[in-house]
């Protein structure tokens, strides 16, 4: 039963809320890195939309952009300033989840 005499307390931060948090601008701001992405990819006329959406949804355009078709495989390479090597993550594993895209690998600059 609940006193009007006694204040009410709220309950200690669960531990979750202490981890880091990899969106916050502070975060993205410290470790923001350039970063290259290598793509592997069936050659279909709208993959390059596909791919380059992710980014437009953040937007942010590629810094350098290559594209070699090689028969049926279309290979891409691109270089994105300003990422956070989890975000970069984020956007490798949405590329990944595409059916048309057989790999894609991620390499964070030193800088």
């Amino acid at each position: 039963m609940l006193s009007l005499q006694e204040p009410c307390r709220a309950p200690n931060p669960p531990l979750a809320s202490l981890r880091e948090d990899h969106w916050h601008p502070r975060t993205t701001t410290l470790q923001a890195r350039e970063v290259r992405f290598t793509i592997l990819a069936e050659s279909e006329p709208d993959i390059l939309s596909r791919l380059l959406g992710y980014f437009a949804q953040l937007q942010l355009v590629p810094r350098w952009l290559e594209a070699t078709q090689q028969g049926d495989t279309l290979r891409l390479q691109l270089l994105q300033q300003g990422l956070t090597p989890h975000r970069a993550e984020v956007i490798a594993q949405k590329m990944r989840s595409l059916v048309s895209v057989d790999a894609v690998s991620l390499e964070v600059l030193p800088g």
